[in-house]
């Protein structure tokens, strides 16, 4: 069965933005002219509409209609017979790609396309803002078009593979712990402040695919810091960085110091700092 990628929603309604389409109830991507103007029938269409002449025109689900003709396939125009007949499940959370609708008990009498951010909603919204965006809180609830195709090829660890490791560092809750790379995927888990995770996958938008434990899933890359694998920590062993390491003596060292009318000869074998000499004053 032929699908549409969802790639083609974004694409086609960033045009609708960039071209400054309007709104005419009952069409579906048409140029608006002043003889339809004058010809029209729609008592807001009378009013407003003269300002999109010169411009192509939709409704909210003509938007679908058009999206779906230009793929060489069909949908029904209405954002009732689309939530029947054209989409699955419904959900409360914004997903890349989704038909968004506004609800009014049984009516769903207004629908959208959910952006590639999740954060926000393509509309044809009304004769007077014509096609433009708003943001998804403002919708009651999403679902999945029928035709769309949303696999998206995730980037996914290499076996058991640890590129490094690193702590979570933000600057007070936990680490949201998500079902794929970004804010619109489902959330599945949390970090606390200060766990050290395995990083098995840098994504390229700056998410990271993180191991706790055999619990795994995609964090904001932003909220770690890479924990540099050959630093010693406090429990490996009583010696201080900062020892001397004598097992490299290193060149022997004579220093040569003047007190009263003796002189003192110290020798050093090994990586000594000198800092000075304690005992009697010049």
């Amino acid at each position: 069965m032929k699908k549409i990628p969802v790639k083609t929603l974004y694409d086609v309604c960033e045009t609708m933005l960039r071209d400054h389409w309007g709104y005419i109830w009952g069409t579906a991507g048409v140029l608006w002219t002043a003889e339809k103007q004058k010809a029209v029938t729609n008592e807001m269409a009378q009013k407003y509409g003269s300002k999109w002449i010169g411009h192509f025109v939709t409704d909210c689900s003509g938007v679908m209609v058009y999206i779906w003709k230009l793929c060489g396939m069909k949908i029904l125009h209405g954002s009732n017979s689309i939530r029947r007949q054209s989409v699955g499940a419904l959900t409360n959370l914004p997903k890349p790609g989704y038909a968004a609708f506004k609800v009014r008990g049984d009516d769903y009498y207004h629908i959208g396309i959910v952006a590639a951010d999740g954060q926000t909603v393509y509309e044809a919204q009304g004769t007077i803002a014509g096609f433009t965006t708003t943001p998804a809180s403002r919708w009651d609830c999403f679902a999945p078009f029928k035709d769309v195709q949303y696999e998206e090829v995730m980037p996914m660890p290499d076996g058991d593979k640890v590129i490094y490791r690193a702590e979570v560092i933000t600057e007070s809750g936990p680490l949201n712990v998500r079902s794929g790379p970004g804010t619109q995927y489902d959330k599945i888990g949390k970090l606390p402040k200060g766990e050290i995770v395995d990083v098995m996958v840098e994504c390229p938008n700056g998410w990271m695919y993180v191991d706790d434990d055999g619990d795994q899933g995609y964090v904001d890359g932003r909220y770690l810091r890479r924990v540099d694998a050959s630093e010693p920590s406090s429990d490996e062993g009583d010696q201080s960085p900062s020892e001397p390491d004598q097992s490299d003596p290193g060149p022997l060292r004579t220093i040569l110091r003047h007190i009263g009318d003796d002189n003192i000869t110290i020798e050093l074998v090994g990586k000594w700092e000198v800092y000075g000499i304690v005992g009697g004053s010049d």
